[in-house]
């Protein structure tokens, strides 16, 4: 596994401060208050879905918004954003110039639209190729 996975998977885990590899798909997880243990399968899997996520090239706000029209959703976005009443969410939307997959407001605006990761991966594919 490459750095990107081992930085996914230590990120997920409150409080763990390092990851190791153990050479068979296993990975011991470290904390700071010097415990340690085995890393789930679960977790494992969450980690690798984050690290492909990661790998995910960013897209221009011209290629996102325009690949948010041609699904549909351009105007349901943008209103869902005015109506959160988050006004970092507002910011995040009205002033990025690029999206990134894993960008934790896209992250929950998807979530608080019902939107499955794969129709969020599936839309970047889309941005992607405008």
């Amino acid at each position: 596994m490459n750095y990107t996975f081992l930085h996914c998977l230590q990120k997920q885990i409150p409080g763990c401060d390092g990851v190791s590899t153990l050479g068979d798909g296993a990975y011991r997880l470290d904390f700071a208050d010097g415990k340690s243990r085995m890393a789930t399968a679960d977790e494992i899997a969450a980690a690798d879905i984050a690290d492909k996520r990661a790998s995910i090239p960013s897209v221009t706000r011209r290629q996102m918004l325009t690949a948010l029209h041609r699904a549909g959703m351009l105007d349901t976005i943008k209103g869902a954003v005015a109506a959160s009443g988050d006004i970092e969410l507002q910011i995040a939307f009205d002033e990025a110039l690029t999206f990134e997959r894993n960008d934790p407001f896209l992250a929950a605006m998807a979530a608080a639209l019902g939107k499955s990761d794969a129709e969020v991966d599936g839309i970047f594919a889309l941005a992607a190729s405008i």
